[in-house]
C-alpha cells in the first residue's frame, strides 16, 4: 500500500479513536464518517472542539432540529474544521431554512444537501443552486416517480452546482441509468444513485457506465465484492482515476483489509460493503489530479454521509423494534 494511502488510513484510525473515547454512545458508521472529515483535511480529531461546537448546536437549534440527533456529529465537526463554527452554523441553516420553504415536514437530507453547498462555498449562491436542485428533482420524479424520493436531494444537489443545464443533466442521468440498470438488476434505487454521482462529473454518460461497470466487476474478480445497496453510489467517485480497474480494486482492497485490523473498522464494527466505501474514500481522494481531487472529495463525502445517516436510521428502528418486542413479551 501507498505510503500518502497508509499516513490517511492511520489518520483515520487515530481519529475514530479520539471520537469514540469522547463519544462512546455515537453510532460507529457516524464516529467514521466525522473521523473521516477530520482525516480527508489531514487533521486531527479535536474533541474539545467538538464538545465546544455541541454546546454551540444545542443553543442554537432546538431538539428536533434536522442537525440534532444522527447529524449532530458530523455537524459539529465540520463546524470545528471551520474558521469560525457559528458562523458555519448560521450558513448552513441558513441555507435549509432555503431548501425548506413551501414544505411541512423537516428532512435530514436537505440538512445534508445545504453542508455540501457550504462546503464548496457557494451558500451566497443558495437561492439559484436550490432552485436548480428542485427542478432536476422535479424531473426525476416526472420519469421515476417510484424511484425519486427525497434522499435524493442529497445527490441532486452535486448535480446543481456541476455547472451542467438541468435539461441536459436529465437527459444524460436517464441515459447512464439505462446503462447501469442491465448490469444491477434488482437494484433500482441503488443504481439511480450512482448514476447520479457519475452524471455529476465531466464525459460521455456510456463511457462512464462502463467504466463504473468494469470497475464494479474487477472488485468481483478480486475476491470482494463491492455494495449494491447505498454504497454502490460511491463506485463512481473512483471512474476519474489515473489507473486500470483491476489496480483501483486492488488499492482499495487492500486499504480496507488494512482498515480490518483495527478498531472501529473491523468486522464487528461495520460490513464488509462499508469497509469498502471507506477505502474508496481514501483511494478516490488521494489519486487524483487537482480538480478531480475536490470533486472526489465533496461527492465522496456526501455519499458517506448519506450511508451513515441510513445506517444510523436502521440502528434506531432496529432498536426500537426490540425495545417493543421486550415490552410485548413482558405483558
Amino acid at each position: 500500500m501507498r505510503e500518502a494511502i497508509t499516513r490517511k488510513c492511520d489518520l483515520l484510525i487515530e481519529n475514530w479513536k479520539l471520537i469514540h473515547k469522547g463519544y462512546w454512545l455515537e453510532n460507529g458508521s457516524i464516529a467514521a464518517i466525522a473521523a473521516a472529515t477530520f482525516a480527508e483535511k489531514d487533521r486531527d480529531a479535536d474533541v474539545e472542539m467538538l464538545k465546544e461546537c455541541h454546546k454551540i448546536l444545542k443553543k442554537k437549534e432546538g431538539i428536533f432540529s434536522e442537525f440534532r440527533g444522527n447529524s449532530e456529529l458530523i455537524v459539529t465537526s465540520k463546524m470545528a474544521l471551520s474558521a469560525d463554527p457559528e458562523r458555519y452554523l448560521e450558513d448552513v441553516t441558513g441555507v435549509y431554512k432555503k431548501f425548506q420553504k413551501g414544505k411541512f415536514w423537516g428532512s435530514n437530507y436537505r440538512a445534508l444537501a445545504a453542508m455540501t453547498i457550504c462546503d464548496v462555498g457557494k451558500a451566497s449562491e443558495a437561492d439559484a443552486i436550490i432552485e436548480k436542485t428542485n427542478e432536476i428533482l422535479k424531473g426525476m420524479n416526472k420519469v421515476h416517480p417510484f424511484l425519486t424520493s427525497d434522499e435524493d436531494t442529497s445527490f441532486a444537489v452535486l448535480l446543481a452546482i456541476s455547472g451542467k443545464k438541468t435539461e441536459d443533466i436529465l437527459e444524460e442521468l436517464e441515459e447512464t441509468y439505462q446503462c447501469l440498470k442491465k448490469k444491477f438488476s434488482l437494484h433500482d434505487n441503488a443504481v439511480y444513485s450512482l448514476s447520479q454521482v457519475l452524471t455529476s462529473y465531466e464525459g460521455g454518460a456510456q463511457d462512464k457506465a462502463d467504466k463504473a461497470i468494469e470497475i464494479f466487476d474487477a472488485f468481483a474478480a478480486a475476491g470482494a465484492k463491492y455494495g449494491k445497496g447505498y454504497e454502490l453510489a460511491s463506485l463512481g467517485t473512483l471512474i476519474g482515476l489515473n489507473a486500470g480497474s483491476d489496480d483501483i480494486a486492488a488499492e482499495v482492497v487492500e486499504t480496507a483489509d488494512y482498515l480490518k485490523g483495527n478498531k472501529g473498522f473491523g468486522a464487528f464494527d461495520m460490513g464488509k460493503a462499508t469497509r469498502l466505501m471507506f477505502g474508496t474514500m481514501m483511494v478516490a481522494g488521494d489519486n487524483s489530479d487537482e480538480n478531480y481531487k475536490v470533486g472526489a472529495s465533496v461527492i465522496s463525502g456526501a455519499v458517506a454521509r448519506v450511508v451513515a445517516e441510513q445506517t444510523a436510521m436502521l440502528v434506531a428502528i432496529m432498536a426500537a423494534s426490540t425495545s417493543s418486542a421486550t415490552t410485548s413479551s413482558s405483558h
